[in-house]
């Protein structure tokens, strides 16, 4: 009987501190993801390792067993780290507006017509007629800035506007259409 119970208790050692293992460096990897550097979680298993060596804990069979785990599984968080990191600058490279510096000092417009993106009806009948917009022109208006480039940089065309992202969207309409904020103009007009 105890030789089952000294078996017991080393599967259970070594099960537990195999999973507390696992929770530190799950933990780890999250904690660090926030600050876009995942792969730091490493230095902190080496810091806690350290100081077991240095007698800073108690003298616990459990805790050097889930060190040595630890350490063991942070070999893998380090390049996997990196790898999150690397792959995280790709994405956000790809997704960020190239911008080309003209050859020239000459800016060249692009001809008004109208087939061409560049022109906006409803603010060109709000500002030539000097009248208050309505709110279908306002929501034009708010989801072509969206579609022509707000959509990079609050999050993707292919995802909904945020909540406060219509928000901005609404006052830069707002302001597009009337030359005023659009939370000062609301009263007038």
């Amino acid at each position: 009987m105890q030789l089952i119970l000294m078996v017991l208790e080393a599967i259970g050692l070594t099960v537990g501190s195999l999973a507390a293992a696992v929770l530190l460096c799950w933990f780890l990897w999250y904690a660090f993801r926030l600050v876009l550097h995942p792969e730091l979680g490493v230095s902190v298993v080496l810091i806690l390792l350290l100081l077991a060596f240095a007698g800073e804990f108690p003298k616990s069979q459990f805790l050097n067993m889930t060190l040595t785990f630890a350490v063991v599984a942070a070999v893998p968080l380090w390049f996997a780290g990196r790898a999150w990191r690397k792959q995280r600058r790709q994405a956000s490279n790809s997704t960020r507006p190239q911008l080309v510096e003209p050859e020239t000092s000459e800016v060249v417009i692009p001809p008004q017509s109208a087939q061409s993106p560049w022109s906006y009806p409803a603010i060109t009948a709000c500002i030539g007629q000097e009248r208050y917009p309505t709110r279908d022109e306002i929501h034009l208006v708010a989801s072509r800035l969206w579609r022509e480039g707000l959509a990079l940089r609050f999050g993707s065309q292919s995802a909904p506007a945020s909540f406060a992202a219509r928000r901005v969207l609404l006052r830069a309409a707002m302001t597009a259409l009337s030359g005023r904020n659009g939370e000062k103009g609301r009263g007038s007009g």
